[in-house]
């Protein structure tokens, strides 16, 4: 079964793109990070990251949360996460 925080879970997909897709409870529609894009974000996806961006509906507008690696992040909060020039990362003390 299609579980938010596990995208090798999901089985929708865009037709013309073939990314994986998502609706949440609420309606919200989770659309994979297309890695052959230009951006921060599909370097992160091509690094082996699961990206996904939240929109209201299919074809509604951007929430403005981020799912990575199973987790929600604001934009800033992904950016000081993965993308900042030194980054920490996750159980780097441990």
């Amino acid at each position: 079964m299609p579980n938010l925080k596990d995208m090798n879970t999901w089985t929708d997909r865009l037709r013309h793109s073939n990314l994986r897709s998502y609706t949440d409870e609420a309606g919200h529609f989770w659309l994979e990070q297309n890695p052959a894009k230009a951006s921060k974000w599909a370097k992160l996806a091509r690094e082996g990251h699961d990206v996904a961006w939240e929109f209201d509906g299919p074809g509604g507008a951007y929430i403005g949360r981020i799912l990575i690696d199973g987790e929600i992040f604001t934009p800033r909060e992904a950016t000081r996460r993965f993308l900042q020039e030194n980054r920490v990362e996750p159980n780097a003390g441990e």
